[in-house]
C-alpha cells in the first residue's frame, strides 16, 4: 500500500467526473477556502495479496455482523411469543431487559426491526399464520431486501491487519466516486495494467452480468432481491416499481446523487424506478397505505408505494410524526404494506456504534476473529474506564460527528456536532489512521469496504490532512486507486 503523489492529471477532468455524477466536487470550508473532493494526481496502490486481504476482512467481518445481530435480537422480550403477547397492550422493553431500549430504540419498532431481521428464515417466528393460542395474528413468511453496506476500516497495508472502526450499514454514501468516477479514472489514465486493475466490482455486482459462452452470468443484486420478494409476495408484478427517496435539504447534492446512481443500477436491471423527495412520501389514512404524493405541477395522482429505497437514517425516521404509522403498515399480516430499503434492522443492528462492544464482547477472546477487532465497551462500563488512548463515539452519529480521540489521556482532536446529546456513546480502544506524506502535508487514509448483497465488492478510500484528518469527516477528501501501477 503505497500513496503516489505525482500521478497523471487528466485534461478536463473537472467536467469529466461532473458528467459522470461527481456533481458535489468543489465546496467551501469554514474557513472560507476553497478545495476539492477529488484529488486528481494521487493515488493509492495496493499489491494483489493486499486486496484480498481485505477481502478476507470484509467477508469474516460480515458473518461476524450477522451473528451480532442474532444476540441482539435475542436481548428483546419481543422476540418471543411469549414476550410479544405480554407487550402487546403493555411495554415489556427498557433499558435492563432490553437491548434495542438500552442504545434508544422506541419500543414501538421492535417487533418489525425482529421481523425484518428474521424474514426468509422457515425456522423464525415469522413461520407461522398465527401464535400456538391462536390470539394474535402472525406474520406469515416475508422478504426485506438490502442490496449494500460499507466497512470502514484501518489498515497499513502488508504486514498489518485491517481493524474495523464502524459499519455504515444503512445509508453509505461516496458510492459514485467508488463504483464510477474512480474506474474511468483508472480506465483513462492507464497507471495500472495489473489483469485486476482496480478492487471494484460494485456496478456489476448491483446490475449483474452476462456470463461467457459456457459460464454462469450473475443476476445482480436487485433482481435476486426482488426475485426472493416476489417469492414472499406473488401479488407483486414481474417487475414492480421501486421509488428512490433522498432528503432535498441535503444541499451538496450528495445524497441525491448517491440515491440517483442505486436508481440507475436498479433501472439497469430492468425495473421501473422513480426518484422523489422525502417530503413526497405520504400517508393514506383511509386505506392505510403509503403514498407517493406528486409536488405541485405534476400530472400524475398520488400512488401507493410497493416498494422504496431510502437514503434517510431509521433512527430519524422512527422518532417522527407518522413513524408509528409506517411501522404499523409493515407489520400487515396480509404483506401488503410497505417494503422499505434498506430495511429498519439495518440501522438498529448493525449501522449504530453500539455494535462495536457487542462485537468485542463475542468475539474478543476468539484469536482468529478478534484480529479484526479493536477492544470497544459502552463508555459507562467499567472496561471502558480503563483505557487510557481511546475513541469516543456517539451511539447514534455520522461523519465523525462529536468523536474525540484521546492519546495517553489527552483529547488529540474532537469534531463537534449535535450527536450524542442523548449521553449514549462507545468507546473504541485508538488506533490511528496511518500517516502518508503528500504535496499537502501528512495525509491519513481510510478504507471503505463495500458490500454488495452481502458480499465484499470493491473499496474507496478517503484521508484527511493533519491532526484533524485523523477523524474522518465530510471535508475528507476521495482518493482513487489501483493494484500494482508499478509506478
Amino acid at each position: 500500500m503505497r500513496r503516489i503523489s505525482n500521478g497523471p492529471i487528466r485534461d478536463g477532468w473537472r467536467l469529466t467526473n461532473f458528467s459522470l455524477g461527481l456533481t458535489y466536487n468543489d465546496d467551501v470550508l469554514p474557513d472560507g477556502s476553497e478545495y476539492s473532493y477529488w484529488q486528481e494526481g494521487s493515488y493509492y496502490d495496493f499489491t494483489a495479496a493486499e486486496i484480498e486481504e481485505l477481502e478476507t476482512a470484509t467477508s469474516t467481518l460480515y458473518a461476524m455482523c450477522l451473528e451480532a445481530g442474532d444476540w441482539m435480537v435475542a436481548q428483546c422480550p419481543r422476540h418471543t411469543a411469549e414476550g410479544r403477547r405480554q407487550g402487546f397492550f403493555n411495554s415489556v422493553c427498557n433499558a435492563e431487559s432490553c437491548f434495542l431500549a438500552r442504545i434508544g430504540i422506541p419500543e414501538y419498532t421492535h417487533e418489525q426491526i425482529i421481523r425484518t431481521w428474521f424474514d426468509g428464515d422457515a425456522e423464525t417466528w415469522t413461520h407461522r399464520d398465527k401464535d400456538p393460542d391462536g390470539r394474535l395474528p402472525m406474520q406469515t413468511p416475508d422478504y426485506s431486501p438490502t442490496v449494500y453496506g460499507r466497512f470502514d476500516f484501518w489498515y497499513n497495508g502488508a504486514g498489518s491487519v485491517p481493524k474495523l472502526l464502524e459499519f455504515n450499514a444503512q445509508t453509505p454514501t461516496s458510492l459514485v466516486e467508488a463504483a464510477v468516477i474512480q474506474w474511468h479514472w483508472m480506465d483513462q489514465t492507464g497507471v495500472t495494467q495489473h489483469p485486476w486493475r482496480q478492487w471494484n466490482s460494485i456496478h456489476e455486482a448491483l446490475t449483474g452480468w452476462e456470463g461467457e459462452p459456457g459460464e454462469p452470468g450473475d443476476p445482480g443484486a436487485w433482481r435476486r432481491n426482488i426475485d426472493k420478494l416476489r417469492e414472499a409476495r406473488p401479488w407483486l408484478p414481474e417487475k414492480p416499481k421501486i421509488y428512490f427517496a433522498y432528503e432535498t435539504s441535503e444541499r451538496s447534492g450528495e445524497d441525491r446523487m448517491n440515491v440517483a446512481y442505486l436508481m440507475a443500477t436498479a433501472e439497469e436491471a430492468g425495473y421501473p424506478v422513480e426518484l422523489i423527495a422525502m417530503s413526497q412520501i405520504g400517508w393514506d389514512v383511509a386505506g392505510d397505505r403509503v403514498l407517493f404524493v406528486p409536488g405541485p405541477g405534476q400530472e400524475h395522482r398520488a400512488e401507493p408505494i410497493d416498494i422504496i429505497f431510502m437514503l434517510y437514517p431509521w433512527e430519524w425516521f422512527w422518532h417522527e410524526e407518522g413513524g408509528k404509522a409506517f411501522f404499523r403498515n409493515m407489520a400487515d399480516p396480509e404483506k401488503r404494506g410497505t417494503v422499505w430499503m434498506e430495511p429498519p434492522y439495518k440501522a438498529a443492528l448493525l449501522g449504530n456504534k453500539a455494535l462495536l462492544p457487542v462485537l468485542w464482547k463475542l468475539f474478543g477472546d476468539d484469536p482468529e476473529r478478534s484480529r479484526y477487532l479493536l477492544p470497544s465497551y459502552f463508555a459507562e462500563s467499567s472496561a471502558a474506564a480503563s483505557l487510557k488512548s481511546y475513541a469516543k463515539k456517539p451511539v447514534w452519529g455520522r461523519e465523525g460527528g462529536s468523536v474525540t480521540l484521546v492519546r495517553d489521556g489527552v483529547p488529540v482532536t474532537a469534531v463537534s456536532s449535535e450527536y450524542g446529546s442523548d449521553g449514549r456513546y462507545v468507546v473504541q480502544e485508538l488506533c490511528e489512521l496511518p500517516s502518508f506524506e503528500s504535496l499537502e502535508g501528512t495525509v491519513h487514509p481510510v478504507i471503505g469496504s463495500w458490500l454488495i448483497d452481502g458480499e465484499p465488492a470493491g473499496m474507496g478510500i478517503r484521508e484527511g490532512i493533519g491532526t484533524a484528518g485523523l477523524v474522518t469527516t465530510d471535508t475528507c477528501n476521495f482518493i482513487p486507486h489501483v493494484i500494482e501501477s508499478g509506478a
